[in-house]
């Protein structure tokens, strides 16, 4: 019979035997300025490596690769600000942990909640 210890129903977040489990997916989720804008997904280019795992799962063409013939893997993922809708699958695909979320600005309608700029977020 195999042991059901750590693993964890991510509905209840209760571990399967019993005891109470913190959530181990997207972090954090939702980011602290997710009040005053919607997140998005930005890859940090020194830790993406090229390995195309994030493309297909982009439920509305936000991703791409591109060519970066000075990265070390010679291409990175990048994200289309306008067609991301931040629903954090790029992140449960990614193994080195590439994306980070950012404020999305560009909607004029949140301009006025919130002061700052993109350096405010911890990247």
């Amino acid at each position: 019979m195999r042991s059901c210890d750590g693993v964890v129903n991510l509905r209840t977040g209760r571990a399967m035997n019993g005891t109470k489990r913190e959530y181990v997916g997207l972090n954090p989720m939702p980011p602290d300025f997710a009040a005053m804008y919607p997140p998005i997904a930005f890859v940090v280019e020194e830790y993406c490596i090229g390995c195309d795992r994030c493309i297909p799962l982009c439920f509305f063409d936000a991703l791409e690769m591109i060519d970066k013939p000075e990265h070390k893997y010679r291409r990175v993922a990048l994200v289309e600000p306008k067609h991301c809708t931040g629903c954090g699958l790029c992140f449960e695909a990614c193994p080195t942990d590439a994306f980070v979320w950012v404020p999305d600005r560009s909607d004029e309608r949140h301009a006025s909640k919130g002061e700052g700029d993109l350096e405010d977020t911890n990247i």
